[in-house]
Order: C-alpha cells, then sequence, then structure tokens
C-alpha cells in the first residue's frame, strides 16, 4: 500500500509539498486543483516531474471541488467538461494515474415539506449528461491508466439519481471509487453500501479520523475504526492522510506507527510508471 499527503494550505508550493512528503517518509502528494497554483493554467507538468524524480515520489489529483459537469445549463457542463480534460491531460503529463473527484449534488428546491434535488426531477437529463461525460473522459484518457476514482462527501450522502448514475459509471473502465474514511462516519455509514456493492472499484482511500460531527481530524482523534477500514483496500492502493495541517499529519504518522496501524515503506519510483 502507498502512502501519502494532501495540498496543504501552510505549504506555499509544490516544492515545499514534495519536500515535506518525502521527509514524513510518504510515497506521493495529491494535489488539489482547487487551489489557484494548481490549476491546470499553472501548475508546471516538468517542474513536477522533476520533484517527483529528485525526491522519489509520485503523484495523484484531485479535481476541482467545484468541478460540476452535470449542470442542466450545457454550456456551463461544457466549461466544466473542459476542466476535466483539462485535469485528465495535466494528470497524463505529470504521471498521475488516479484523478479524485467529488459528485455535486446540485441546484435543489426547498418545499414546506421536503427538499427537492433538481437531479431526481429531472433524472434522464441527469443521466444523459454523465453519460456524455463517462465518454468524454474515456477519450481524453485512452490507453494512459489514468481513473477516475469517485469520493463519498460529508455533506450529503450519495443523492438517488447519483446512485442511478453508479452503473453507468462503472461500465466503464476508467471510472473507480474513493472512500472518505471520516466523510462516511460523519453521515453514520449512509455511503457504506457503493462500496460493498462495488469492492473492485476501490482504489484510493481518504483516511482521517473523525468523532462523528467534524472530519479530517488526526488519526486516534476520534472513533472511526481505521483498520478496518485499511483492510478494505487492495495491497497495492494509494491511501491519502486526509489532514489539514503539517502538525496533524505528524501527529497521525505517529500514531499509526505507535498503534501499528499501518508500516511506511517508502518506493524509490513511481508504482505507476509505464
Amino acid at each position: 500500500m502507498f502512502f501519502g499527503m494532501p495540498t496543504l494550505v501552510e505549504l506555499p508550493d509544490l516544492a515545499a509539498t514534495v519536500r515535506e512528503a518525502a521527509a514524513q517518509g510518504l510515497d506521493f502528494v495529491e494535489i488539489n486543483m482547487s487551489f489557484p497554483q494548481y490549476t491546470a493554467a499553472r501548475l508546471n507538468a516538468d517542474e513536477a516531474r522533476a520533484l517527483a524524480e529528485k525526491y522519489g515520489i509520485f503523484y495523484t489529483i484531485h479535481a476541482d471541488e467545484a468541478l460540476n459537469p452535470f449542470d442542466f445549463n450545457p454550456k456551463v457542463a461544457q466549461c466544466y467538461f473542459g476542466v476535466m480534460r483539462d485535469t485528465i491531460r495535466t494528470a497524463r503529463a505529470i504521471g498521475a494515474k488516479i484523478v479524485n473527484l467529488h459528485l455535486q449534488k446540485g441546484v435543489y428546491v426547498t418545499l414546506p415539506d421536503q427538499v427537492v434535488l433538481l437531479t431526481d426531477v429531472y433524472r434522464d437529463e441527469y443521466l444523459a449528461n454523465v453519460r456524455a461525460f463517462v465518454s468524454a473522459c474515456e477519450e481524453e484518457i485512452g490507453g494512459s491508466g489514468v481513473r477516475v476514482a469517485i469520493e463519498n462527501v460529508d455533506s450529503n450522502p450519495f443523492t438517488e439519481a447519483q446512485i442511478a448514475a453508479f452503473p453507468i459509471f462503472f461500465a466503464s473502465p476508467v471510472f473507480a471509487l474513493t472512500l472518505d474514511t471520516g466523510h462516511e462516519h460523519c453521515l453514520g455509514g449512509k455511503d457504506a453500501f457503493a462500496y460493498r456493492d462495488h469492492p473492485d472499484r476501490l482504489i484510493h482511500m481518504h483516511l482521517h479520523d473523525s468523532d462523528g460531527r467534524h472530519a479530517h481530524l488526526p488519526l486516534g482523534r476520534g472513533s472511526v475504526p481505521l483498520a478496518e477500514k485499511l483492510s478494505l483496500l487492495p495491497e497495492n492502493a494509494t491511501c491519502l492522510i486526509e489532514v489539514k495541517t503539517v502538525a496533524g499529519l505528524t501527529e497521525s504518522l505517529a500514531y499509526a506507527a505507535s498503534h501499528r496501524l499501518f508500516t511506511l515503506n517508502r518506493k524509490k519510483e513511481n508504482p505507476y510508471a509505464g
């Protein structure tokens, strides 16, 4: 298993982040493209590859967290299609094999007795947009080996429309799943079915603790069954220690070592090279 760290706001650039990952004994950095310095227009692929080679790490990518290619306005959707194409091209350019993706629940209407998601009301249109998005991703990915891993979020469980879209996503070889342990815990395990139903699609994890209300706590600060969650991952999967500070990362790795949760065995070569 390969362990990595996220983009942290206290580290100003990729060089500082990669140095921190290497100093902590980690295998990879997850570049979050919501940060301005990591947008496709500003991320220097040559520099990223040079840093990866120098420090013996590799990359995964977190797609822009606002990305919503399923918007009902076709001009808005096409804009996000373009953002995703740029994201996949960046992944290919820097050797990243995983693009982590949030699914947006979209616009909702608050009625006197319920909240209605437009994606549920206009589900056929939503699913048509999903099919178009899957085709666009497949075309852009080609034979590069990049996979798009859908993450569960903590703002809401997977919606009815998103669940209806799973067969479309998972009919494609390029789509997979990320399990975010803290998000799942905050929602009382309401998304656990997705990982039970599609265990072969789980390729990536965002590992952090939670007390049931707050996610992204350092490991050992909450009540997530961490060892149980790690046991769900296949041997060569990637696991991001998704805390929000360097101090939290250091604390998490110390906890993992003292509790024999996992052992860092840093590889000097990108396991996805070639």
